[in-house]
């Protein structure tokens, strides 16, 4: 799943190759640099014989390079066509058991993010973790995956004859988020909140979570001053979702949810959907309740949703255009 923060930290500058003359849908171009370690600390990637390459006790695909970065570490970077790369995304992404349909439309999706991301200003297009997308290597390849990428090749989700920008998380809880008011972005049509009936058997459509209220005190550091004695949640957005939580301590502090969720641990915080939080002082010691729909930011695909939605029929380009309505998924 993808971090927003760290892709925007990621974009900030970048120039994509269509703007260098080269058409970022051209079929003969579909390859991806990919950053598989930031610092190589003096390892050395082993090709073998099958092409593959061993390098921190995993085995990736692609042409390996060593880049020097500015603070004199060594980057290491594989150049790979994006449906390989997708071989080693599209598992840990959607699990293999799910429906072909959901895996068909997680890879047309991961390949949109992918070839939309690649880039003049930097030696890599996208990063081999959260911050675009998880990339497991030759041992995370699975037959149904790889399946349903060579059923999807080449296709891709595009909006007004050009790409998409594309996002996706496990679980919405019943409304996917409005992209600008989740990350205060330009609006998109695409990537506003709709309506999502498909996801409510999903394992975090509704969770909570308990923690020590001195825990969340310390975490929450200084917006608490040392003491926290209620919340409310405010400045509900148009899907639901509470955009501030106020924590009322010595002083009343209103909290970004995204800034309330980095500070506990997205373990404990699920999603950005919070539906309640609460301090429960009949326990002993004090324990702060969270309670939330979802899991993740909520914008765009929403997995568990693509694999119900698949199970009842659904197309890989229906269960797209659902996600991202106005858009079309095109051969390219």
């Amino acid at each position: 799943m993808i971090d927003r923060a760290l892709f925007l930290k990621g974009l900030a500058g970048a120039t994509t190759v269509a703007t260098g003359g080269l058409d970022v849908w051209a079929p003969r171009t579909q390859q991806v640099r990919v950053l598989v370690a930031a610092d190589t600390r003096g390892e050395t990637p082993h090709v073998a014989p099958d092409g593959t390459f061993a390098f921190g006790g995993r085995r990736w695909r692609g042409a390996p390079s060593t880049v020097g970065a500015p603070d004199g570490t060594m980057l290491l970077v594989t150049t790979i066509d994006v449906d390989q790369y997708l071989q080693g995304v599209v598992p840990l992404e959607s699990p293999p058991s799910w429906p072909a349909a959901a895996l068909e439309a997680q890879a047309i999706v991961a390949r949109t993010y992918a070839l939309a991301r690649r880039t003049l200003s930097r030696p890599y297009d996208v990063r081999a973790d959260d911050a675009d997308q998880r990339w497991g290597g030759v041992e995370a390849e699975h037959p149904a995956a790889t399946a349903a990428i060579q059923s999807s090749h080449g296709r891709v989700v595009t909006f007004a004859g050009g790409p998409a920008e594309v996002f996706y998380s496990a679980c919405c809880g019943g409304h996917t988020a409005d992209a600008s008011t989740v990350w205060n972005g330009a609006p998109q049509p695409y990537l506003r909140g709709v309506e999502d009936p498909h996801c409510a058997p999903a394992p975090e459509y509704r969770w909570s979570r308990t923690i020590p209220l001195d825990r969340a005190v310390a975490a929450l550091g200084s917006h608490t001053g040392g003491t926290l004695v209620g919340t409310a949640l405010a400045n509900p957005d148009p899907t639901g979702r509470p955009q501030t939580v106020a924590l009322l301590g010595r002083s009343e502090a209103n909290v970004p949810v995204a800034d309330f969720r980095r500070a506990l641990g997205y373990e404990v915080v699920r999603s950005l959907w919070l539906r309640a939080v609460r301090i429960d002082a009949t326990q002993a010691p004090p324990q702060f309740v969270i309670e939330g729909s979802g899991r993740g930011h909520g914008v765009g695909l929403c997995q568990w949703g693509a694999r119900f939605f698949a199970s009842s029929g659904a197309s890989a380009a229906e269960i797209v255009t659902f996600y991202f309505p106005g858009t079309a998924v095109t051969s390219v």
